[in-house]
């Protein structure tokens, strides 16, 4: 079969087994904590999941193409106009967009920080696009002076991942001011706050929003996380009229289901139960640092719903002893920290049950 070259180089991404056919290979009997894909530990809300029932019975028609009502609520709770959103089948989709719409020439370069979001870098290999991968800090933030250092006029995407998964670590408004004096005409510049509601709720996050008004800035989060609508895949954008009027060329027609949309929707009811999923967040949080110090496990505070530890050993043998004891977390070896795990933060349940084996695979 003849494939790109480019093609035959690039690693899909590996997902993992499912949580059934784990317990069966591991013969495990009780249950298996999942704290590795950085999902709410709360779920969806109650008034998203009573949406998706009523909803399922017209799955036979296709969804609305342009997602009007849920643009339309979207809108209002932003204090933007509908012109600035856009939906995507998660933020994935639309990272693919931007690649698709923006990056059109063989030398136009993608810039972004590494270890950062996996997806701007698999994304632009399918693309074949010229990846600039720069690394982190030693306190494993974003170098600013380096990424703006080498913004050039071949420049045409800037990823800013605030908060930065793997890290945690947040991108300060001025440095990103410094990237758009920086950045020319036809350079993008895309930040993305998956973990937006969680970063929101800290000490020393600034607000970023206003900056969709810029002409080559586009803002994207998700209901994935804080939302818990992971499984639905629906991410969404903010940017101006004319970026997410190219951006509606190049995208798929019905991207976002019939279900994803009413969830939504009725999540943007609830704001009770993004407020108890904060609240479980810096709960939770507190304790894993407590636990951590105690422990004399170096970690990176998060402004997420994961935290990034250094256990000192070989992370993924680690996390291998803590599989075998029905904790499932995230080795960051793929990422080049070969002692590095990355921990969601759950209930506080979750979290005691994953301290209690940590230490016994750590013996301490």
């Amino acid at each position: 079969m003849i494939v790109a070259e480019h093609i035959r180089k690039l690693k899909p991404y590996e997902g993992g087994k499912p949580i059934e056919e784990l317990k069966r290979e591991l013969g495990i009997e009780g249950e298996i904590v999942k704290m590795a894909s950085n999902e709410n530990p709360l779920g969806a809300s109650p008034l998203a999941v009573e949406a998706i029932k009523r909803s399922a019975g017209g799955v036979f028609r296709y969804p609305d193409g342009n997602a009007y009502y849920l643009k339309k609520k979207m809108a209002e709770k932003l204090n933007v106009n509908m012109e600035n959103i856009i939906f995507g089948n998660g933020s994935d989709e639309l990272i693919e967009l931007i690649y698709r719409t923006f990056a059109v020439e063989p030398d136009d370069e993608i810039l972004y920080c590494y270890p950062t979001f996996v997806e701007y870098k698999i994304i632009g290999m399918a693309f074949n696009k010229k990846l600039v991968e720069l690394p982190l800090r030693s306190d494993y933030a974003y170098d600013m002076d380096a990424l703006i250092d080498r913004i050039n006029p071949s420049t045409r995407i800037v990823f800013l991942n605030t908060p930065n998964n793997p890290t945690g670590t947040i991108i300060k408004r001025r440095d990103i001011e410094k990237v758009l004096e920086k950045s020319g005409e036809n350079t993008l510049v895309v930040i993305d706050e998956a973990y937006y509601e969680y970063a929101s709720a800290v000490d020393g996050y600034e607000e970023l929003l206003d900056l969709h008004k810029r002409h080559n800035v586009i803002i994207l989060r998700t209901f994935s996380k804080a939302y818990g609508l992971a499984g639905l895949r629906i991410g969404y954008g903010i940017a101006s009229a004319e970026i997410v009027d190219y951006l509606n060329r190049t995208r798929p027609p019905f991207n976002v289901n019939i279900l994803a949309q009413q969830a939504a929707m009725a999540a943007l009811d609830d704001d009770a139960h993004i407020q108890r999923s904060v609240a479980v967040n810096e709960e939770g949080k507190k304790f894993l640092y407590d636990a951590f110090d105690r422990m004399g496990i170096s970690y990176v505070k998060t402004y997420a719903n994961f935290i990034l530890f250094d256990v000192g050993r070989d992370a993924d043998e680690v996390y291998g002893s803590l599989l075998k004891r029905g904790i499932i977390v995230r080795s960051m070896s793929p990422y080049g920290l070969k002692t590095h795990l990355r921990v969601t933060i759950g209930t506080m349940q979750q979290n005691r049950v994953f301290i209690e084996r940590l230490k016994e695979v750590l013996n301490v």
